[in-house]
């Protein structure tokens, strides 16, 4: 068995770290209640963050793409949500954590909540629509390949950038952005662009390149975000109209700049090669933990939980609190999400789980094969 490189790895982690940070500032309002030098320095941080879910998904398209879909992974990843979505919610229900009626517990239990992983949602959807992709990016030229993906992005990203939504207006929370980034991160592997783009420059000069790149960008959006803040405060309607929509595009996976920042640190991590079976370990988790924090009741009260507010005394520490505050986070779902693969492991070991997984698995082929 082929071990996976353990770079990628490593930046699946950092990813669903910052992904962590991002939910810590929205969900708990710091960047809405927070002002002057604190609500700036929650700014950097939080657009500094908003790569996360975009490199994912530039992840699974370079892992992918080379790979068959799995139906016994899928129904996998649906039984891991539908276990933490009973357990989590049945557990607070029972102990009264949490207010219930009988009627949004019920709901709860049965995912009428499950657009709450609204990226596990468009994950699932990808994965689906992987085999079809996976054949044309087989046998598409390089050219014709380069061409779409310049066209999606065009389509998905900078047009209802420059227009405001005008062209087409995306938020960049959907599968076609995620299909576009799968057929950038399967560009990237089919070309081998870790060695052939910018080959004339050793690698050092490649990690300086794509470092700076990174940074550029993530800068270049906290500037356009408070010069659209300034727009909206001059006495003009038409810059005011141009101000508000451009704020919003700070949130936005679709923005033009949190997509050059998500690839050029795929491209800074493609120029480290090595392998760590403990990190690979951790990045196979990580999964889990998005799940774990972003289940609706969880998401919903953590942040009060915690009492994150932002005040004179805590203030000048709210960048340390945040980083505290996700490191528990991180910490705690994984391992509960160890304990989880224990116990299914444990159960897996039943003879009859097993013969009805094979059964199940082994139906659900058949019915893909009814011509």
């Amino acid at each position: 068995m082929k071990i996976r490189e353990s770079n990628y790895e490593l930046l699946r982690i950092i990813s669903m770290f910052f992904i962590i940070v991002w939910h810590v500032i929205t969900h708990s309002g710091l960047e809405v209640n927070s002002i002057g030098a604190t609500n700036f320095f929650i700014n950097l941080l939080l657009l500094l963050s908003i790569f996360h879910v975009s490199v994912f998904m530039i992840i699974t398209g370079y892992y992918q793409s080379k790979s068959k879909f799995k139906l016994r992974k899928l129904l996998s990843l649906l039984l891991e949500i539908g276990f933490y979505n009973f357990v989590i919610n049945t557990f607070f229900y029972i102990t009264g954590i949490v207010e219930y009626t009988n009627i949004d517990y019920l709901k709860s239990i049965l995912f009428y909540n499950f657009s709450a992983l609204w990226y596990i949602q468009c994950y699932i959807i990808v994965y689906l629509l992987s085999p079809f992709l996976n054949r044309f990016i087989a046998n598409v030229d390089r050219v014709t390949l380069k061409k779409l993906i310049i066209v999606l992005l065009l389509c998905f990203s900078i047009f209802p950038f420059l227009s405001s939504g005008l062209t087409f207006n995306t938020n960049g929370f959907t599968v076609y952005q995620y299909v576009t980034l799968y057929f950038v991160g399967a560009y990237i592997r089919k070309y081998n662009l870790n060695s052939e783009f910018l080959n004339r420059f050793n690698k050092s000069q490649k990690q300086l390149i794509y470092l700076s790149i990174f940074i550029v960008s993530w800068l270049s959006n906290v500037m356009l975000y408070y010069f659209a803040n300034y727009l909206t405060q001059l006495d003009s309607n038409i810059l005011n109209y141009i101000g508000n929509s451009l704020v919003v595009y700070k949130y936005y996976y679709s923005n033009p700049l949190v997509i050059i920042q998500s690839i050029s640190l795929f491209m800074l991590f493609g120029t480290f090669k090595f392998t760590n079976r403990f990190i690979n370990y951790i990045a196979s988790l990580v999964l889990g933990v998005y799940i774990i924090h972003e289940t609706d009741v969880i998401k919903n009260n953590l942040y009060n939980w915690f009492n994150l507010s932002v005040d004179i005394e805590s203030g000048k520490i709210i960048i340390i609190k945040i980083i505290l505050f996700t490191i528990i986070i991180f910490a705690v779902c994984i391992l509960i999400e160890i304990v989880r693969r224990l116990i299914f492991k444990l159960i897996y070991k039943i003879k009859t789980v097993r013969s009805i997984d094979g059964k199940l698995v082994n139906f659900i082929d058949n019915l893909m094969k009814v011509n």
